[in-house]
C-alpha cells in the first residue's frame, strides 16, 4: 500500500520531460545528402564555368525535400509567388514557374537542368528543406492522468527547427550564381493528446519561407545589378 501511494505521488513527475535541443549537424547532413552536388569530372572543369546569364531571365523552381518524412504543400509552393512577382516587377525575371514534377526524374541536378531546358528556362532554382522536432512536457502534463486533462490542458510542447537551402544554377553550363540558406524555429504548446508535430512544422515553414524569400530577392537583384554594363 505504501509503495502504491508513493508511486501515485510521483507518477506525474514521470510524465514530465525537458527540451533536449536540436542537432544541427545531423539536420545539415540530411539537407545535403549529395544529390545536388555538381558531378563535374574535375575541379579544373568546374573552374572553367563562367556566368552567362542575361536579365530578365526565365527561372524554373524545383522544391525538393531532404527525406521522405514530409512533403511540400501547395501553400509552401504558393509562397514563392510573393517574391517571384517582385522579381518580374523589377525586371530581374521575365517568368518564374514550377518545374513539372513529371519531368524531375530522381531529382539529380543534371536531370533537373535538362527538364528546365526543355521548359525554356535560363536558370534552375532548387529549394530544399529539412526539419527536426523536439518534444517535451511541462508540469501541467500531470492532468493527463485525468484523461480529460490530456485533451484540454496545454501540457506538451513541440519545438521544430527548419532549414531551407536554395541554389541558383545555370541551365546550360551548371554555373552556380548564388546559394541561399535560412533557418527558423517554431514552438507550440497544446494539450498532450491533441498536439502534433505537423503543426509546429507548418508554423516554422511559414516563417522560414518568408525570410528565405527576402534573401532570394536580395541575392538575385544583386546578380542582376552586377550584370549591367559598366559594373
Amino acid at each position: 500500500m505504501f509503495l502504491r501511494k508513493r508511486f501515485a505521488l510521483f507518477a506525474p513527475v514521470l510524465l514530465f520531460g525537458c527540451a533536449h535541443g536540436f542537432d544541427r549537424n545531423a539536420l545539415q547532413e540530411r539537407l545535403n545528402d549529395g544529390s545536388l552536388q555538381i558531378s563535374d569530372s574535375s575541379i579544373a572543369e568546374a573552374r572553367s564555368l563562367k556566368p552567362q546569364l542575361k536579365f530578365p531571365c526565365r527561372v524554373a523552381v524545383h522544391f525538393q525535400s531532404a527525406s521522405g518524412e514530409w512533403h511540400w504543400t501547395p501553400d509552401d509552393k504558393a509562397a514563392l509567388k510573393t517574391w517571384s512577382d517582385l522579381l518580374i516587377r523589377d525586371g530581374v525575371a521575365s517568368d518564374v514557374f514550377l518545374l513539372p514534377e513529371m519531368l524531375a526524374g530522381k531529382g539529380d541536378v543534371k536531370e533537373l537542368r535538362l527538364a528546365a531546358a526543355k521548359c525554356g528556362a535560363d536558370v534552375l532554382f532548387v529549394i530544399r528543406g529539412a526539419f527536426q522536432t523536439d518534444s517535451y512536457k511541462n508540469f501541467a502534463a500531470a492532468f493527463n492522468l485525468t484523461i480529460l486533462g490530456g485533451y484540454v490542458v496545454p501540457g506538451s510542447h513541440r519545438d521544430s527547427l527548419f532549414l531551407l537551402e536554395g541554389v541558383l544554377i545555370d541551365v546550360d553550363n551548371g554555373y552556380i550564381y548564388t546559394a541561399v540558406q535560412t533557418e527558423g524555429i517554431g514552438k507550440i504548446m497544446r494539450p498532450t493528446f491533441v498536439i502534433e508535430d505537423k503543426d509546429a512544422i507548418a508554423l516554422v515553414k511559414t516563417k522560414s519561407m518568408a525570410e528565405f524569400g527576402g534573401e532570394v530577392l536580395q541575392r538575385m537583384r544583386g546578380s542582376a545589378a552586377k550584370s549591367q554594363p559598366g559594373r
